[in-house]
């Protein structure tokens, strides 16, 4: 433990890097589905290993795993799962790093700390500081730095019960939770094409460009919901895509319609198969066009296996 100790000290003073380079930071109009897009994973299995739930809110500069963390227990529900601890834009300036309550949540590393040392002054498994603070081994921390000791996500849990008065009716609280309804997913997709027109490229998944078909079109033509389902993700933050829009239609897949001239949909709104969702543009100089995928489990697949072509 000692040489464990000293080597993380002397590594601290050497290297400035503390976070793993497979990680992604996150970006303003970045969503847990555009991220898990660019990376050809599973949503469920993004939100997994990043202990938050799929429809929990992510901030720019907060960091993500793309792989799966070493150790991870792939049986642990991901939406029971607490939620990793975030850095907000700003802090508190006052803090005492010498306090020990049982409430203190995050601490501010002194020159010489390492996460095992704090691990020992505050009484938390130094695996569980790691994976608070997105830390990979050799654990390297700066002086300065926000160390979490415990999720931020309790923070608000202790403040809401406090402000909930002890008589709350049990009508209330059923009230509050059916106000988020729960989606039940289609275990079947009854597909059917996103637009008229000539297919011009064929899916290719070793080519960047080719893990979708494209359809030519006239410029302004209706794109359609290839299935029913609902609007994930609907902007233009993924490089290549343009205008895009992804479409959840179940637990295992999503379909996601780019280069459009004009969105008509925003995140959030429940499609039906044949509802127009976007108006057909095209890709630079390129002739009007639509591009579309369809994902499985995260994963591209040929569209016209799927498709009534």
């Amino acid at each position: 433990m000692a040489l464990a100790v000293l080597v993380s000290s002397l590594t601290a003073c050497s290297n400035v890097t503390r976070w793993n380079p497979e990680d992604y930071t996150v970006k303003s109009g970045d969503t847990l589905f555009s991220i898990a897009w660019r990376y050809e994973l599973d949503t469920d299995e993004l939100a997994a290993w990043n202990n938050i739930r799929t429809s929990a809110p992510i901030k720019p500069g907060q960091r993500l795993h793309t792989r799966k963390p070493a150790g991870f227990k792939a049986s642990r529900p991901a939406a029971r799962a607490q939620a990793i601890a975030t850095v907000p834009l700003s802090w508190p300036q006052s803090n005492s790093i010498t306090a020990r309550t049982s409430d203190q949540k995050w601490i501010k590393a002194r020159k010489g700390d390492t996460l095992y040392a704090l691990s020992r002054r505050y009484s938390v498994d130094v695996k569980r500081l790691a994976q608070l603070n997105q830390l990979s081994s050799p654990y390297v921390i700066q002086p300065g730095q926000t160390i979490f000791l415990k999720p931020l996500d309790s923070v608000a849990k202790s403040k809401a019960v406090k402000s909930t008065s002890a008589g709350k009716s049990q009508s209330s609280r059923q009230a509050t939770s059916a106000s988020t309804p729960v989606i039940r997913w289609p275990g079947k997709v009854r597909w059917q094409r996103p637009a008229k027109g000539k297919i011009v490229k064929k899916f290719n998944h070793q080519k960047n460009d080719a893990k979708g078909i494209d359809i030519a079109g006239k410029q302004g033509s209706a794109i359609v919901a290839a299935a029913d389902g609902k609007v994930v993700y609907s902007g233009n933050g993924l490089i290549s895509y343009g205008n895009l829009i992804i479409i959840k239609h179940n637990k295992t897949f999503l379909s996601a319609y780019a280069y459009n001239r004009k969105l008509l949909v925003k995140e959030g709104d429940r499609v039906k198969a044949g509802q127009q969702v976007a108006e057909m543009g095209n890709k630079e100089k390129s002739q009007p066009r639509l591009h579309f995928e369809i994902r499985k489990n995260g994963k591209p697949v040929n569209p016209l296996k799927y498709l009534p072509w």
